[in-house]
């Protein structure tokens, strides 16, 4: 059996086409890499993308392990260089796309320019490729929120690839079981945040 540990990458800088972590998204990673000690990780997978490698290295310094960036796990499924980062955070509440969030409507947040079908396929052969290299174990998998909603939400025939929306740092867990069914334990659990708020 193989479990994958879903991971959002953590808070990044506002601004910029490949943003590195900002002060609270480092707390943000350390917090998790914390939690996490104590599971044994096979391995650690990530985007390509600055705000998850850095996310995926401070959870795999735990484990002494080195991730492995993945091309097909990047948000979206666009290039590094087509999209500029604006955290929420940083966008005023009548923003339409805080606006759009708030109210549920998560599609209407995922660019324009997205080839669906395609985004999904890439992820779906990103994901068949980490479990086909890891046949046993737990596997941390650190990419963006529209990667785990365009996995999660083929595995239950969701055919939006943004229908939750989850925190940075957010673990969502799945198992491969032996008979090759992919089956969701969780989604985005976050107690490590909270922890670290108090």
């Amino acid at each position: 059996m193989t479990e994958l540990l879903l991971v959002r990458h953590a808070r990044p800088r506002s601004g910029g086409f490949d943003p590195e972590l900002d002060e609270v998204g480092r707390a943000q990673a350390h917090a998790l890499a914390a939690q996490l000690a104590g599971e044994p990780l096979t391995a650690v997978v990530c985007s390509d993308l600055r705000r998850a490698c850095e996310t995926a290295e401070i959870i795999a310094a735990e484990h002494d392990l080195v991730p492995t960036p993945m091309g097909g796990l990047r948000e979206w499924g666009l290039p590094a260089d087509s999209m500029e980062y604006v955290a929420l955070e940083s966008l005023a509440a009548d923003h339409p796309g805080v606006r759009a969030l708030d109210e549920g409507r998560f599609m209407d947040f995922v660019p324009k320019r997205v080839d669906v079908p395609a985004f999904q396929q890439v992820v779906r052969d990103t994901f068949d490729a980490i479990l086909e290299a890891h046949p046993a174990g737990r596997v941390a998998v650190v990419c963006h929120g529209g990667t785990i909603n365009a996995y999660v939400g083929q595995l239950v025939a969701i055919p939006d690839v943004f229908w939750f929306h989850p925190d940075y740092t957010s673990v969502s867990r799945l198992e491969r079981r032996p008979s090759g069914r992919v089956v969701i334990r969780s989604l985005n659990e976050a107690h490590h945040l909270l922890v670290e708020s108090e």
